[in-house]
């Protein structure tokens, strides 16, 4: 048996980078909701929620294309990247804070002004940091970043929970939030010995830029996606549906979606570097972590939709109960997110990011479709629906991208086929039967784990392979 390891390109280090910082925003998110209640949760939600939109509107994807691309720029070069990133977060900042009052407006929630001149600092915070952290992702120093990373999630943790403790208020709970990212940022600089300089030369971004504007409208798409369906359920259902809708959202992405996260996280500096020498491989092995990633994802989604009452009183208590309906079809939407995901890193790994662009948009439209569908026939849950729809069409769209470099690789996906469905199939028909049985979910979610081992073997050697 192989000893963990932990060098510095480890992927041990992003795994663990990501459990903590993912366990601790779990726990301040589920500590808040007991706290505070859907009404708060739902104004947090909404405020970040304007956050992501505006941050995405001006993300140039410079970081990616810093990556991906095959000579690192010199140092004027980098000064200019950073001067641009920096300069787009204080633009970004300023707009934020001059607009919130507008912004809590047009999303309905009047008492938010306050909370998003707090939250418009966050912007500001994260473009100041040093740019060598994404030198150090391109170069695969992964400790290095994820003890940078885990570090300030677990200063933020600390601060929000006292805050949340202390004063039980939303303002002092997202307070934490900016002052985290500043000296995260600072920290940066002190841990790459890296001292800010402006440059304002743009002839070195040139590349960079071209590679990057796809990557900004991929994201900007994305965020828009993943959000819509948030401004349709505030707009339409308020502000308390909106708690409970993002409070399962967040629950199921604990449940599924992080360990997806880490992983493309690792794999998009490694698709790059095995693109540069040989693409059919990548696209086998892209194909091969496909459908051991998918088998998981999708067992361990159905055990979560089968336990989502048990799941959703124990994280939250009995006042939640009104989120298992929307728990239980965010599971599935979060195991297509981690499919996503790895297809977006092999994609974007090889050098089109075009293509991820194509299929956000796919997921765009087909999320207008389907809410202007199911809103009116099935209420809030028609909204998550149509949400998880437009994600599994994306997936598959991006996955037919990566069988055309590899069509004679099909047989990679058989797995998912024989040990994902049956496996898949018995934990539903266990859950109808032994449903009347107190304790029901510790059975099924030991057949859940015994369906795993396979899989997760297989993928822990695929995932070395990549190396």
């Amino acid at each position: 048996m192989k000893m963990m390891r932990f060098d510095e390109s480890s992927v041990t280090w992003v795994f663990a980078q990501q459990a903590v910082s993912r366990l601790l925003v779990a726990f301040k998110f589920f500590l808040l909701a007991r706290l505070l209640g859907p009404q708060s949760i739902g104004l947090i939600a909404a405020c970040l929620m304007a956050l992501s939109i505006a941050e995405s509107l001006t993300e140039m994807g410079m970081s990616h294309a810093l990556i991906q691309r095959r000579e690192l720029l010199d140092q004027g070069g980098l000064d200019a990247l950073w001067t641009a990133t920096a300069l787009r977060g204080l633009l970004l900042t300023v707009v934020l804070f001059a607009a919130s009052g507008l912004i809590a407006r047009l999303m309905n929630i009047p008492e938010g002004k306050t909370v998003l001149q707090m939250v418009a600092l966050v912007p500001l915070a994260r473009c100041i940091a040093s740019v060598r952290v994404v030198i150090a992702q391109r170069e695969r120093r992964f400790r290095t970043v994820a003890l940078l990373t885990s570090s300030f999630v677990m200063a933020d943790f600390v601060m929000s929970a006292v805050a949340a403790l202390t004063y039980r208020e939303v303002i002092w709970v997202l307070a934490a939030l900016p002052l985290s990212e500043f000296l995260k940022a600072i920290a940066s600089h002190i841990v790459f010995k890296t001292r800010p300089r402006l440059n304002f030369d743009t002839k070195p971004l040139g590349e960079v830029m071209e590679f990057g504007r796809w990557v900004w409208a991929s994201s900007l798409l994305t965020v828009i996606v993943n959000q819509l369906d948030r401004i349709i359920t505030v707009k339409t259902f308020g502000v308390q549906t909106l708690g409970l809708y993002q409070t399962a959202s967040r629950l199921a992405q604990f449940g599924v979606a992080d360990f997806g996260i880490a992983m493309s996280q690792y794999l998009f500096p490694n698709f790059s570097e095995l693109a540069r020498h040989d693409k059919s491989r990548a696209a086998r092995y892209a194909l091969a972590l496909f459908s051991q990633l998918g088998t998981i994802a999708l067992v361990v989604a159905t055990f979560l939709c089968v336990a989502a009452p048990d799941i959703i009183r124990l994280a939250l208590g009995k006042q939640w109960s009104g989120a298992v309906p929307f728990f239980r079809v965010f599971v599935y939407l979060m195991a297509a997110g981690v499919l996503v995901g790895l297809l977006t890193a092999y994609l974007r790994g090889t050098g089109r990011p075009s293509r991820v662009t194509r299929g956000t948009v796919v997921q765009l439209v087909c999320l207008l479709v389907s809410s202007g569908i199911l809103v009116p026939w099935l209420g809030p849950i028609g909204v998550a629906f149509a949400a998880t729809i437009s994600v599994f069409v994306c997936a598959a769209m991006m996955l037919c991208d990566v069988l055309s470099d590899g069509r004679d690789q099909m047989r990679q996906l058989l797995p998912l086929a024989t040990i994902g469905v049956p496996a898949t199939a018995l934990i539903v028909i266990l859950g109808q039967v032994l449903s009347a049985l107190p304790y029901h979910a510790v059975g099924i979610g030991f057949v859940s784990a015994v369906a795993l081992v396979l899989p997760l073997q297989r993928l822990r050697a695929g995932i070395t392979l990549t190396v």
